[in-house]
Order: structure tokens, then sequence, then C-alpha cells
């Protein structure tokens, strides 16, 4: 049964925040895509560039995050000759947990912006609160399948036993690399949507 594992809930949730936190202190500010760029087009952001990267940093966290467990799997299993707490880890919690995660740090880093809305908002968009509430969360929505697609590319990776077969008609539809795909390809019209929204309720 899946469930969340709460201690690399805990971890995840911590690495994707100071991922976001780091990424806006290092990156120029047209690289950098925020709601509020959106919202008061107050800089001259770049924004396709900006929302790749943004939604980049889920990806990286729950692919490095993935890989250290199934690495420590690996590990484990050749030392001891099992790794019961692993396996159950990563087969019944780590890509839930990662997902919800990257989920929560979007929202706690938007909650602000939810919560005050009539305070930071400017009051010409005031009127248009619900739609940027739907926007809010399907850009969250984005965010978490991009951490998931993330996992699934790590699981891919890790556990590769010979070489992949070309991605053709014929092995789609088994290619270990199709989940993560598809994964990312419903994560970027998500992304896509609700960038979408904001931009074209000015």
């Amino acid at each position: 049964m899946k469930s969340i594992h709460p201690h690399l809930f805990l971890v995840a949730t911590f690495l994707n925040l100071a991922a976001i936190k780091t990424a806006a202190l290092l990156l120029p500010d047209r690289f950098y895509f925020t709601f509020s760029s959106f919202l008061f087009d107050e800089r001259s952001v770049l924004r396709l560039q900006s929302l790749v990267i943004k939604f980049a940093l889920p990806f990286v966290v729950a692919f490095a995050l993935a890989a250290l467990i199934y690495q420590a799997r690996i590990a484990q299993t050749a030392l001891r000759g099992s790794a019961a707490m692993l396996d159950r880890l990563v087969d019944e919690q780590l890509d839930l947990t990662l997902t919800y995660a990257a989920f929560l740090s979007a929202l706690l880093m938007a909650w602000p912006y939810i919560l005050m809305w009539d305070l930071l908002i400017d009051p010409a968009l005031a009127p248009q609160r619900l739609l940027f509430l739907i926007a809010y969360f399907i850009y969250f929505a984005g965010y978490a399948l991009f951490a998931r697609a993330g996992a699934e590319a790590a699981e891919a990776v890790m556990t590769r036993s010979a070489e992949w077969p070309p991605l053709t008609l014929a092995t789609v539809a088994d290619h270990p690399l199709m989940r993560p795909i598809l994964s990312s390809i419903g994560a970027a019209f998500t992304a896509g949507v609700a960038a979408f929204l904001i931009s074209g309720s000015k």
C-alpha cells in the first residue's frame, strides 16, 4: 500500500525549499520565475527560460534523493544480502513522498500571496483571485509532477540491468524511460496552463 515516509518527506521538503531559495539568490532576476513577476511584470523576466529553470529544481532534487536511496539499497543488499526497509521505501513510499514534498514546498513558497492576497496584490487584480488560486494549484501540481518524473528517472537509471533498447514505436510501451517522460509531459502541460492563466488574465 502506498504511503508517505515521514522522515524522507521532511528532508525532501527542506531540500526543495533550499533549492528554491538558493536559485533565487544565485540566478539573475530575469532567469528566476516567480508569480510576482507574472502578477506585476516588475522585472524583465525571460519567462520561458525562467519557467524551465524553476521546474528543473524539483526534478533534480527528487532525482538526487531517489538515486541516493537506490544506491543505498544496492550497497546494503550487497553487504547483507537483503535490504527490507529500503525495499519497502522504494516500492511503497518513494515516489509518493517526493511528489507530495515538492507540492508542499511550492505551496509554502506561495502561501503569503494566498493568505494575504488583499495586502500583497495590485488592487486592479483583486477581482481575479479565484483565477489566480486555480493557477497556483495547477502550478503546484506541475511542480509535484516534475518531482515524480525525477524519481522515476532515477529508478530507470539506477535499476538498469542491461542496455536500453532504442525508443521506437515497437518498444515505447515497455521502455524504462516512458514513465519519467510521460510524467514530464504532464508536468510541462500543467505548468504551461498555469503560466497561460496568469499571463492571460492581466
